[in-house]
């Protein structure tokens, strides 16, 4: 009898561990490709924001390297590090964003959204996103139907205004 309760035990046990591990959601793999939600950037905000300066600055300039030369090993964790610093303000990742959007490392290709970081990322005080903003622009121009300026100003001061606004949030 006590055999006998002893396996029931078990098998209960057993089925309740099997379905909890059948639950859990796997992490994103790093081939995996969808646009953040407000939720992921303000997780990958907060883990970009813990390391040192010196750390950033020097996984945006790895990042960076390889995203711009399609060449990443990483590419969702490039994306996402460069994306939470350039909702921190960081003019590198911003353009590290533009190069992720344009070549299509890391997330969807979107020249519009290429153009928009890297017009972000040049008045944030990155000088070398002015040729990466005129690229861009001559190869939305070469779309048929193209952007207008307007359009196009009209999302960048979107993007600001949402930088800013995830900025206030995330330091409350």
């Amino acid at each position: 009898m006590l055999e006998r309760s002893l396996l029931v035990v078990i098998f209960i046990f057993s089925v309740f561990f099997a379905f909890t591990v059948a639950a859990q959601v796997p992490a994103a793999a790093e081939t995996d490709i969808f646009r953040p939600d407000k939720n992921d950037i303000f997780d990958w905000m907060n883990q970009a924001s813990k390391m040192p300066a010196a750390q950033q600055n020097e996984r945006v300039a790895a990042a960076l390297k390889g995203i711009s030369s399609s060449d990443s090993k990483t590419p969702r964790s490039d994306f996402q590090l460069c994306l939470g610093l350039a909702y921190l303000g960081n003019a590198d990742a911003q353009r590290c964003v533009g190069y992720a959007y344009e070549k299509g490392v890391g997330i969807v290709d979107d020249m519009l959204e290429a153009h928009v970081w890297f017009d972000i990322a040049h008045g944030g005080g990155s000088a070398e996103s002015q040729t990466d903003v005129t690229r861009v622009l001559l190869l939305l121009n070469s779309a048929y139907p193209a952007p207008t300026e307007e359009e196009l100003e009209q999302m960048t001061k979107d993007q600001k205004e949402i930088i800013v606004q995830y900025q206030k949030e995330f330091r409350k």
